[in-house]
């Protein structure tokens, strides 16, 4: 099939090719070098109430606990009256208290795991001005801290990692807003709607009254998209006709996921003044997103062992939509967990168990293969940071990182981050196997039950969302352990982040020598990705043996 060469290779090439003019616009947006909505941006700063002042790590940490909080606060109370608030013409009554609760942190953490089926759940109050708003800010708060770690790496002998309410909005009105609403009127053209009236009735092939949801979705799922949120308008998310409706649209979304994340790399390399290192960090993105692209798309070529005695059609195609098929459906499952997204365009549960392996391997190693819109870089410059330091180590100078020198305190962060993954699936999603209605959470009792859970808290300590179907999301205590596990996948990373911008910000530049490890070239990328993987497969090996590896084992012997 020559679909299975040509789809991942244009693919790739979309998402690269454009990465950097975008990631030098992203530049010039942040160092106020584009100022063609400045009107505007100082009438939303004026009334944030803020004048700009650069800001130490510990402030920056402080206004966007403080935002977020807010946020999450704003949409949780939304959630709660949904009943008695307008613009919710099937008159949806609230959320309950553990539904929003766990809804709430999902979307001010950019995880955007839905517990509900949008359609059957959300007014269009809560879904435009709640869940489309967070859509925006949470993106932008993932942007800022990005940026926060690349001037704390620019700058020396300083305590300034600039504004978090500027980087904020301008990172909202001069990117994320005009390419929202390009985006949004190309997916109109394609057919998704964008409407307020009522759902419409209809009558079903064998006569049956049915209700036909419309919404204004083209403007939720295009932030939905671009921001690596991934949350669905409706419930089946992109698989649904009305979200993702022709093969361009498909596309569309498909690039658009990865794309912001890819020119964040290059802005790295604006700021540090070193376009060969963000080169290369992107090349070990790419490199990594490959090769789970390859293992997917050769996995759902095969047909199910279990069913290859019944039919001669190539691939696995159960729980795909015929419009897109394996090859579609599998870049869009590597794309969508290799960039924080969880957007789907088919049912994952249905995946070849190696296939799903990938998924759950991208979000495991802390959805640094490209990531959420800057959580992905600042993720990875956490390992950039950690091979340094190890390669140092193991040549006896003292690890220095762009002229700057890694000390204890650094260090100290960067393995306190390395703990959330662990601590995220292995113990909170732990406690799930201890509870007494454990079998009916994750809904099968062999290791494809183990995958549903690895997989949804994977998702959520990665802030990604997506999830096997058969996992009892909307239970109640799985609302409150999923929603604390999004809080540490999001803030564990984000304060020792900053915390350590603020350690290198203040640290003078040393000039380079020959002694230096380098941070470009095949050495530096091959590192880099052994010590990627060498983190994740550590930490989650012996359960994904358990797990989808032990699954893809009980089929091959099945089959024979």
């Amino acid at each position: 099939m020559w679909q299975e060469i040509i789809y991942p290779v244009a693919f790739v090439l979309l998402v690269l090719l454009p990465a950097p003019l975008l990631g030098n616009y992203l530049y010039r947006v942040f160092e106020d070098k584009s100022r063609w909505l400045a009107p505007l941006e100082r009438a939303t700063l004026a009334c944030c109430g803020t004048d700009g002042r650069e800001q130490d790590w510990k402030s920056y940490a402080l206004s966007l606990l403080a935002f977020n909080g807010a946020g999450f606060g704003l949409l949780f109370l939304i959630l709660l009256a949904q009943g008695l608030l307008p613009l919710n013409p099937q008159q949806l009554p609230g959320l309950n208290w553990q539904l929003a609760f766990n809804t709430a942190v999902s979307f001010m953490t950019n995880t955007n795991w839905q517990a509900y089926s949008g359609e059957a759940s959300l007014s269009y109050f809560s879904q435009m001005v709640g869940l489309t708003t967070q859509n925006f800010v949470s993106a932008a708060t993932g942007a800022a801290v990005a940026i926060a770690l690349f001037r704390g790496i620019a700058r020396q002998q300083t305590t300034h990692l600039g504004n978090f309410w500027q980087d904020l909005v301008r990172f909202c009105l001069y990117v994320l807003l005009p390419m929202a609403l390009i985006l949004a009127l190309l997916l109109v053209w394609q057919g998704v709607p964008q409407s307020l009236s009522a759902y419409l009735p209809f009558h079903g092939l064998e006569g049956q009254e049915q209700l036909l949801p419309l919404g204004p979705a083209a403007s939720q799922i295009a932030i939905k998209q671009l921001g690596s949120n991934g949350g669905g308008f409706f419930g089946i998310n992109s698989a649904h006709p009305f979200e993702n409706p022709t093969a361009l649209s498909n596309w569309l979304e498909m690039v658009a996921l990865l794309t912001l994340a890819a020119a964040m790399v290059c802005t790295l390399g604006r700021y540090v003044k070193d376009l060969a290192h963000s080169r290369a960090i992107l090349i070990a993105m790419t490199i990594m997103l490959v090769l789970g692209l390859c293992l997917a798309i050769g996995q759902e070529l095969k047909p199910d062992p279990a069913l290859a005695h019944l039919t001669s059609e190539a691939g696995n195609w159960e729980g795909k939509e015929s419009r897109f098929g394996p090859v579609l459906s599998s870049i869009w499952e590597v794309a969508t967990t290799a960039a924080s997204n969880g957007s789907v365009n088919a049912m994952h549960d249905s995946f070849a168990p190696l296939a799903g392996m990938v998924a759950m391997i991208n979000m495991l190693l802390g959805e640094v293969v490209f990531g959420g819109v800057g959580a992905g870089i600042y993720g990875m410059m956490l390992f950039v940071l950690l091979t340094v330091f190890l390669c140092g180590l193991m040549v006896g100078r003292t690890p220095t990182y762009l002229g700057k020198r890694l000390g204890i305190t650094e260090m100290k962060w960067v393995v306190a981050s390395m703990l959330v993954m662990p601590v995220g699936v292995l113990v909170i999603g732990g406690i799930t196997l201890l509870m007494p209605n454990s079998a009916t959470v994750i809904g099968h009792d062999g290791p494809h039950g183990l995958s549903r859970l690895i997989y949804a808290y994977a998702s959520a300590a990665g802030n990604n969302g997506s999830a096997f179907a058969g996992f009892a999301a909307a239970d109640s205590w799985q609302c409150i352990a999923i929603g604390l596990a999004m809080l540490l996948g999001r803030f564990g990373y984000i304060i020792p982040v900053l915390a350590i911008a603020g350690q290198l910000a203040r640290a003078p530049r040393q000039e380079r020598s020959e002694g230096d490890f380098p941070v470009s070239g095949p050495l530096f990328i091959t590192l880099l990705i052994v010590t990627v993987l060498l983190m994740g497969g550590l930490s989650f090996l012996p359960v994904l043996a358990l797990g989808p590896v032990a699954e893809h084992l009980s089929l091959l012997g099945g089959a024979f």
